[in-house]
């Protein structure tokens, strides 16, 4: 008999009185109504957590008050129990059976909302003077700052307590987060104390938690693995942590984890990561038995934790919570993996494992009510000992600000999840904490800032320039034995306590490790150690300083000055090629951007198809996303970025920090930064490091820094089967290829431009690999190097491997790569394809920072070897390439006559036009001048070696943010291209130069439909050869001013010699000869007669020749983008004339990092 409706309400009374408040605040039922039958193949069960991509914005309720029992009308719930169906005891239990139009369910109690969070006010300020006070007996800093972003206003800065101790001086950059009072017509102050607000020590050098962190034990191990980053650290355990991190981050962020598909991911992550474990000497099945045990506990992770609310099981481990009480967690959706996050208000910058929307229930005891919260929580994964550990707590703490930051909510703990105990912890981000992380955050930027001063020049005892600097840039080491054996930095920490610190230990407790590691080392060594250090770091400064303008500059200011694409909207409309689709870390997915086509031109500036960008949505979205340049118009440019770019998910975001609700702009407004790449620079201090270690490279170390004299067998020719790689070479080859064979440590080749260095090199390697050698070619350019193995490829019946990115790569030489060959599945086909090939190319770093190379970093180890030991030094002199004419200029501008012609018919070799018809058509009616046609007389036989003179045109340059670019000047070379074409010259036998990245955009845009011509910077030139060079000089101005691009006489040398037959030389002879090699150029070239001076308007006489407007050119591809990947446009500095006024881009274009190569390794 079924119980009757007064035994059901006792039921259901008693029922209810033993749930607790978590059951009030759970999230709803995600759908209300009875379950139909699943389709059999749909039959396996789903976890709640949606996937990350895409992700679907959330409705943002306004914050309610927590529902309780007693707001529960009982009467109302229990009404019509009657009809209920007590057969049906499943999960479900009270769906009604059928639908009473008289009664009403209440739904389940939601998690609240995330509520509204008004974070700390912060300003930016300069610090003007400083005074020290004593107030109750303790010491007290006031400081006098100014606005940076009002210089006239004033505010006071009273620093108390432990603040008071903060290492802060005049002229320093701080923030200062909290809110000044105002008091009538005094200062604005505000006061730091231990309770409340912050101040941040220059808050432009980004710290990650992570060396914060490690900071807590010694302040002096992460700024210097931060320094020198080596790539022998990698262990078992970093490994087997590595591949985990990512299979968990793919199983959170498809929301699956049943054990197959756990299993899937595991084998993809272990090929991905197939070097790392050929780096530990173990074996693909060994990394898959040790991934499979460490993942065990996933699926148990995600049935107790992955949920709409927290589960009875899902115990949140808090070390600081009282004994009774208890936590409870679901992680309901997941917002993001491994997002990486800018802060410049708290000088911070990390890149969070996942970041999860998190319900958590607190009890204050067992029958206590849970309070529910809900909000986005930094999500920490880590795969060692289950020890909430100083280091990952610190490090969970610093997530939580910046967390709060990016998605504009309260987050007032972080989650730690240890994979081999299954257990999370929450980290309470405590005032405390915070500021103690804060303190030693500020302590590490004061030495980092040290770093980044302005060095003076001294001279040694030796009259060799050398850079001092004031302070020490590096904390004191903690003299700690015990902890200072362990130490992963040892050996880097003890070379800088010598060679930079010249630090001298007796007696300290590491003062044996000190003698061990550094006992070795000669004064002299640590000198250069020293030098090479500093001149090193003088080329990180820019990438900072220029790192900074993301944040202090408006898009539009920076816009100016060609590092920025501004107001930019996401084209919705836009479908990536499928070809361009990438997999990797860093191009997971693929977005277009415009704006209208009245705006000015993208094509201007520095940023070009290849370059390294960032992705910010204005004002709160910092660095949303990184990435590269795929694609450039004038109206749009393609990227492909690491992250997301959901319109939805931004305008949520933004919407967040309007307060007001959900409502959004019809579309977000981008901003396009061209990003800074400067972690190459820790490769080369480990490479340089790596010679002074006690266990370093000695034999180096005694050839590179000591100088010691090369040794040399008996010269030989080459062993009698390799003698064809020998007999077509000519005697000065033949020398070079003697040489090379007898050098018993290093030997030198001269070769001056078109003595056949590329045919010798490549003779070389042929030999040298017949002799069962194997061989490093490496040189400054991508172009020098797939030069030389286009030579090798079809010739030769042994491996080569090309490293670097494919697409700077030569597409014939593509095929070389990793990328082109079938990806490895063990340890042993990847070392297969690695260690077999005798031959590997790839290309080195040059210098781009102004004082670095005048301090001698641009002195390359070829001139350092070569002036101390000139006999390991062949010379070629006899060369096959240029006429007499062009080899006259390299000849008296460089090798003071020591170059020579090879044979009489290279000597007076000249440019044939195959089709004379078009140039007499051209002037057919009418001669375009009483003295002749201008392009006619360029095109005579006779002239071999020309400079066109444009003062009279006239065509002055002009200025594009901070780069330069002559319009003109880009219309005549436009012009005589064109008829060097129409008169039968083959495209592939014309090469466009020019040392400045804008004109090569615009010459790119007037030849778009040019196929074959290439149009080269200097450096890209090498190896060109071609029939007929045309050079853009481009600097036309009335003070003289020529930048220092013109002045290297390297490069413009390189781009003299690439001509066979033809050199035409374009620019303003009177601005020009300011420069003194081009005097010396001028006079010679006067003296020859072998200048042509244009007529006024020369560049408007041929219609026929017409090139259109050359600022808004043809819109084209990341094919014709090739002129600008390896060029970025170096110092530009004013010379020191009193009579001529400084260039107005003095400084802007002085000291560009290095940008070149750093993608080598970036596939």
């Amino acid at each position: 008999m079924p119980p009757t409706a007064a035994e059901e309400a006792e039921f259901m009374k008693n029922l209810m009185a033993e749930l607790d408040g978590s059951f009030w605040n759970a999230s709803p039922t995600p759908d209300p109504t009875p379950a139909k039958p699943a389709p059999a193949q749909q039959s396996q069960s789903r976890p709640k957590v949606p996937p990350v991509t895409p992700t679907k914005p959330q409705s943002t309720a306004k914050p309610q008050k927590p529902i309780t029992p007693g707001d529960i009308d009982m009467a109302a719930l229990l009404e019509g129990a009657e009809d209920w169906d007590w057969s049906d005891m499943n999960s479900d239990f009270l769906s009604p059976v059928k639908k009473s139009p008289q009664k009403t369910i209440a739904p389940p109690p939601a998690a609240p909302a995330i509520p509204a969070h008004v974070p700390l006010p912060f300003t930016r300020c300069i610090v003007e003077s400083i005074s020290e006070t004593t107030a109750n007996g303790r010491l007290q800093k006031n400081l006098n700052v100014n606005l940076t972003s009002n210089n006239t206003e004033c505010r006071s800065v009273i620093l108390t307590d432990e603040w008071a101790e903060t290492d802060v001086r005049v002229g320093d950059i701080i923030n200062v987060l909290g809110s000044f009072t105002h008091s009538g017509t005094s200062t604005p102050s505000i006061s730091i104390t231990t309770s409340h607000n912050f101040i941040i020590l220059h808050p432009d050098l980004l710290l990650t938690p992570s060396a914060l962190s490690s900071a807590l034990e010694c302040r002096r191990k992460p700024l210097l693995s931060s320094l020198v980053r080596s790539s022998s650290d990698t262990t078992p355990a970093l490994v087997w942590g590595n591949i985990l991190h990512e299979v968990m981050q793919a199983c959170m962020n498809a929301g699956r984890w049943e054990d197959p598909w756990v299993e899937e991911k595991i084998e993809e992550v272990i090929r991905e990561k197939i070097s790392d474990i050929a780096k530990i000497n173990l074996s693909v099945e060994d990394a898959r038995r040790e991934i499979k045990l460490r993942a065990k506990g996933l699926k148990a992770f995600s049935e107790k934790y992955i949920s709409d609310s927290p589960k009875p099981q899902a115990l949140l481990t808090n070390t600081r919570s009282a004994p009774k009480e208890s936590s409870r967690l679901a992680i309901s959706q997941l917002l993001d993996i491994e997002e990486d996050i800018w802060s410049p208000i708290w000088g911070l910058k990390g890149k969070i494992d996942a970041t999860v929307l998190a319900v958590i229930a607190d009890s204050k005891s067992p029958t206590a009510k849970a309070v529910v919260s809900s909000g986005p929580k930094p999500f920490e994964i880590k795969t060692g000992r289950p020890i909430a550990g100083l280091e990952h707590r610190a490090q969970t703490m610093l997530y939580t600000l910046l967390t709060e930051e990016r998605y504009g909510a309260e987050v007032s703990s972080g989650l730690l999840f240890y994979t081999q105990s299954e257990e999370v912890v929450r980290v309470p981000a405590a005032r405390n904490d915070i500021k103690g992380l804060i303190g030693a955050r500020n302590e590490m930027a004061v030495y980092m800032a040290r770093r980044i001063q302005k060095k003076d020049y001294r001279k040694n005892e030796n009259e060799t320039k050398v850079l001092e600097t004031a302070e020490p840039f590096l904390p004191r080491t903690i003299d700690d034995e015990r902890t200072c054996k362990r130490c992963f930095s040892l050996d880097t920490c003890m070379l800088y306590r010598k060679a930079v610190e010249n630090v001298v230990d007796t007696n300290s407790p590491i003062a044996d490790i000190y003698d061990l590691k550094t006992g070795h080392i000669t004064p002299a060594q640590a000198a250069f150690f020293k030098q090479w250090e500093a001149l090193l770091s003088l080329e990180e400064q820019d990438a900072v300083r220029f790192k900074k303008e993301l944040w202090t500059m408006g898009a539009a200011e920076r816009e100016t000055k060609g590092r920025c694409f501004s107001s930019m909207l996401l084209d919705a409309s836009f479908s990536p090629d499928p070809t361009t689709s990438k997999t990797s870390k860093i191009h997971r997915f693929t977005y277009q951007l415009t704006r209208s086509a009245s705006a000015p031109s993208l094509l201007n500036g520095h940023i070009s198809v290849g370059d390294p960008i960032t992705v910010s949505v204005e004002p709160n979205l910092l660095a949303l996303a990184r990435g590269f340049v795929l694609d450039l118009t004038p109206t749009s440019v393609v990227v492909g970025v690491d992250h997301e770019l959901s319109l939805e998910t931004i305008a949520m975001r933004l919407s967040r920090f309007r307060g007001s609700g959900v409502d959004a702009p019809t579309a977000p407004i981008f901003r396009v930064d061209k990003d800074e790449l400067y972690g190459g620079m820790g490769r080369m201090r480990d490479n340089l490091a790596h010679l002074f270690y006690a266990n370093g490279d000695a034999r180096r170390l005694g050839l590179v820094v000591d100088l010691k004299a090369p040794v040399f067998a008996e010269e030989s020719a080459p062993p009698a089967h390799l003698g064809r790689h020998f007999e077509h070479l000519n005697a000065n080859q033949q020398d070079a290829m003697r040489k090379v064979l007898a050098a018993q440590d290093y030997a030198m080749i001269l070769g001056m431009p078109g003595t056949g260095k590329t045919t010798v090199i490549a003779a070389i390697i042929k030999v040298l690999v017949g002799m069962g050698k194997t061989v490093l070619l490496t040189s400054y350019t991508h172009s020098a190097v797939d030069t030389i193995l286009l030579k090798l490829k079809d010739k030769v019946d042994f491996g080569i491997l090309r490293i670097g990115n494919a697409d700077k790569v030569h597409p014939e030489i593509q095929q070389f790569t990793l990328a082109a060959r079938r990806t490895p599945t063990t340890v042993e086909q990847l070392e297969l394809q690695i260690m077999s090939p005798p031959v590997v190319a790839t290309t080195c770093l040059s210098v781009r920072n102004h004082d670095a190379r005048k301090g001698g970093l641009d002195v390359s180890l070829f001139r350092r070897l070569s002036d101390a030991h000139p006999q390991a030094v062949v010379n070629m002199a006899h060369q096959y390439r240029m006429n007499e004419d062009i080899m006259t200029l390299s000849n008296r501008l460089v090798y003071g006559d020591r170059l020579r012609c090879g044979s009489e018919a290279v000597a007076r070799q000249s440019l044939v036009l195959p089709d004379r018809g078009f140039l007499q058509n051209m002037h057919a009616a009418k001669a375009c001048h009483s003295d002749g046609c201008w392009i006619e007389g360029l095109m005579a036989e006779s002239r071999k070696a020309v400079f066109v003179d444009t003062d009279a045109v006239p065509a002055f340059d002009s200025r594009v943010g901070d780069l330069v670019q002559n319009e003109v000047e880009a219309n005549l070379v436009y012009q005589v291209t064109e008829t060097l074409l129409r008169s039968g010259v083959p495209a592939e036998q014309i090469g466009i130069i020019s040392v400045y990245r804008q004109q090569l955009k615009l010459l790119g845009h007037l030849l778009a439909e040019r196929t074959g011509i290439e149009i080269l910077t200097a450096d890209r030139s090498q190896g060109r050869d071609k029939d007929c060079i045309i050079i853009s000089m481009v600097r036309s101005n009335d003070t003289g001013y020529v930048g220092d691009l013109i002045k290297d006489w390297r490069r413009m040398n390189v781009s003299f010699t690439r001509a066979r037959s033809k050199l035409i030389i374009f620019g303003s002879r009177r601005t020009l000869r300011s420069a003194p090699l081009l005097q010396e150029f001028f006079e010679l070239v006067e003296s020859k007669g072998w200048i042509v001076r244009l007529p006024p308007r020369a560049d408007v006489m041929h219609p026929a020749l017409a090139s259109g407007d050359v600022s808004h050119a043809p819109k084209r591809g990341a094919g014709d983008m090739e002129v600008a990947k390896e060029n970025v446009v170096v110092a530009g500095r004013p010379q020191k004339k009193p009579k001529l006024k400084k260039g107005a881009e003095e400084g802007m274009l002085r000291g560009r990092p290095i940008l070149r190569d750093l993608m080598n390794e970036t596939s």
